[in-house]
């Protein structure tokens, strides 16, 4: 998967699904954290990841050429 198809991915199933169920946070030994979609901190994430993600997707695509 390309960085642009991870991109794609994270935009717009990952974070839709948070804003729909909130996120779960999990450690390997320590337990984990839930946190409601509705929760200020799960709110701002979201706002920064889709901005952040979709100002990536518009960068141009830059083909490389090995030589």
């Amino acid at each position: 998967m390309t960085k642009r198809e991870q991109y794609s991915f994270i935009l717009n199933i990952l974070l839709p699904a948070v804003e729909r169920e909130g996120m779960t946070i999990k450690t390997r030994r320590d337990g984990e954290l839930t946190i409601r979609p509705t929760d200020p901190a799960v709110v701002n994430f979201i706002r920064e990841m889709r901005s952040s993600l979709t100002a990536e997707l518009q960068r141009p695509i830059i083909n490389t050429v090995t030589y």
